[in-house]
């Protein structure tokens, strides 16, 4: 399985082009190592709070782009804080996830460029 499912690039494309494909991974890009940032200092300080919301944000950034393990990861970690625990493993699974999606996002867009 990728770390991105090219069919929900695809389904972007369909809905709005290439341009919004484009606009796409780059907020993801954009925002997405500041959330990974925010949930890994919100682990470290114990804070279940700032976990759920970097969490929350993830999962949402991770879905409109089709990074379907990273949002998975950050769902899991998301339900955990919302009971009141953080999931130190899955924190270590999503800053990998993120990276592969990240990798292969950029990979995209340097593919779209001709």
């Amino acid at each position: 399985m990728s770390a991105v499912d090219a069919a929900a690039l695809e389904r972007l494309r369909r809905i709005g082009g290439a341009d919004l494909v484009r606009r796409m991974i780059e907020l993801f890009l954009s925002h997405a190592p500041e959330r990974v940032r925010a949930l890994r200092d919100g682990a470290d300080a114990g804070d279940v709070d700032a976990v759920e919301r970097a969490a929350h944000m993830m999962k949402s950034s991770a879905g409109n782009v089709g990074a379907d393990r990273l949002m998975k990861a950050a769902e899991a970690i998301e339900s955990a804080a919302a009971s009141g625990s953080i999931a130190r493993d899955v924190v270590d699974q999503l800053v990998h996830e993120y990276g592969e999606a990240e990798r292969v996002l950029r990979q995209a867009l340097e593919e779209s460029d001709g």
